[in-house]
C-alpha cells in the first residue's frame, strides 16, 4: 500500500474535490490524507465483508484502495448507500493490477518463494467495478496494451480469468448519479485505478 502513494494521492485529491462534512473514511490508518471517522480495517474495527454499520449516518463516504477487499461488492456498495444521508457523497476506488508485476504473470504475490494468486478463495482481493464501455477510456487503453505484453489476451480477458466478483455499473448506477475517473500506473507497478463519485438518489 505505499509505494505508489506519490502518484496516487495526487489523484485522490483532485477527483474528491467536493466534501461534505460529517465523513466516513473506510480503509486503512496509513491510507488517510482527510480529516473524518477514521473505520480502519486493519485494525479489525471495521470489516468489509461483515455485516457492517457506521456509528452515524454520514454526508461523505470515502472508501481507498479497499474495496476491492469485498467478496460481494454489491453488498458494500449498498452499506455505503445505507450510511448516507440523502444526497449524501460517496468516493470509491477499485485497483487493478500491481501483482501482474511477477514473472508469471499471474495476479499474485510472492510468499514463501512461492508465486501465490491474489484473487481467490483463499486469499484477500476479491472484487473489482467493471463495464466493457471502460476499454475505451485512453487510461484503460494503456493499460491493456501493457497487460497484453504480459500475455493476456485483453482486459476484460484478465479481469474474467482473475477477478471472482466484478460489480458491474448498473448496480451503483441504480443508487448513485456517478461518474468515473481512471488512472494508470506503469512503474514502479502496472496498476489501474477506477475511482467512483457517486451522489445518492
Amino acid at each position: 500500500m505505499g509505494i505508489n502513494n506519490k502518484y496516487v494521492f495526487p489523484f485522490y485529491k483532485e477527483k474528491i474535490n467536493l466534501i461534505k462534512p460529517p465523513v466516513a473514511l473506510l480503509g486503512f490508518s496509513n491510507n488517510c490524507f482527510l480529516e473524518g471517522d477514521l473505520y480502519d480495517l486493519s485494525l479489525n474495527n471495521w470489516n468489509i465483508n461483515s455485516e457492517w454499520k457506521l456509528k452515524q449516518k454520514y454526508n461523505t463516504i470515502i472508501c481507498t484502495r479497499c474495496s476491492y477487499f469485498a467478496k460481494d461488492p454489491e453488498d458494500f456498495i449498498k452499506r455505503c448507500y445505507d450510511n448516507l444521508i440523502d444526497d449524501g457523497l460517496l468516493y470509491v476506488d477499485w485497483g487493478l493490477g500491481d501483482h501482474w508485476r511477477f514473472p508469471e504473470f499471474k495476479v499474485g504475490w510472492i510468499k514463501n518463494n512461492k508465486q501465490e494468486y491474489a484473487y481467490g478463495n483463499d486469499n484477500y482481493l476479491w472484487s473489482t467495478i467493471w463495464n466493457d464501455d471502460f476499454l475505451d477510456n485512453k487510461e484503460c487503453i494503456v493499460f491493456e496494451k501493457e497487460i497484453i505484453k504480459r500475455g493476456y489476451l485483453s482486459l476484460n480477458d484478465a479481469i474474467i480469468k482473475e477477478v471472482p466478483s466484478i460489480l458491474n455499473t448498473a448496480f451503483i448506477e441504480n443508487l448513485f448519479e456517478v461518474k468515473y475517473d481512471f488512472l494508470t500506473l506503469v512503474e514502479p507497478y502496472l496498476q489501474l485505478y477506477i475511482m467512483v463519485s457517486g451522489i445518492k438518489k
